[in-house]
């Protein structure tokens, strides 16, 4: 009899302790960092192929980077020694600007999209600049010399701010701003498409 009643007890015991194992999995598993996971429910995946493109176009153009350099830019006129006696003219810029990078989401189309499951290939646009503009209060033009007779100058200043622009646009290039803009836009489309229900995104 003392067996049976051991026996007894330790079922009773085991019971209960699996009774308030459920009770609390099912009211706190979800806050718990190990049993959390495995409770939550996955997003429903509801997105077809035409939704995810339409999401993504929405997203328009991407800018997913900025790049801000300074450079100097020397401009001068006047060919053999009478050209620079009547029309020479220097000026020296240091010129400072930003450039805006990213990628033309717009342009995404339903070939570009593919899903297979839980999956989604994306083959994204070429990375771009979308803008270059210099900053005016950084920018002046710190040297400018005139020949005895030049009398009319040319507008070299202007010359000078677009050959500074272009030679922004040249130093985030050697930079690699390009290839910073592609790894950010596919980051930000990752993080959309999952919100979808996709689990994986790939880019080809």
């Amino acid at each position: 009899m003392g067996s049976k009643r051991g026996g007894l007890g330790t079922t009773l015991v085991l019971a209960l302790v699996i009774v308030v194992l459920g009770v609390g999995l099912a009211r706190f598993g979800s806050s718990l960092p190990i049993v959390g996971p495995l409770l939550a429910e996955k997003p429903p995946r509801t997105a077809t192929g035409p939704v995810v493109v339409e999401g993504i176009q929405e997203l328009d153009q991407l800018a997913t980077v900025r790049w801000t350099e300074s450079v100097p830019v020397t401009r001068e006129t006047g060919g053999d020694i009478l050209d620079r006696l009547f029309n020479g003219e220097k000026v020296l810029m240091i010129a400072s600007g930003e450039i805006d990078a990213g990628v033309d989401l717009g342009d995404i189309g339903k070939d570009d999209v593919s899903l297979n499951s839980d999956t989604v290939t994306i083959d994204l646009p070429e990375p771009q600049i979308f803008s270059a503009s210099l900053d005016e209060e950084k920018t002046h033009v710190y040297d400018r010399d005139l020949s005895p007779l030049n009398v009319r100058p040319d507008d070299l200043v202007e010359e000078a701010r677009l050959q500074a622009v272009e030679k922004i646009k040249d130093a985030a290039r050697e930079n690699k701003i390009l290839d910073t803009a592609e790894h950010n836009a596919e980051d930000t489309v990752r993080s959309f498409v999952t919100t979808l229900g996709f689990e994986e995104v790939r880019f080809r």
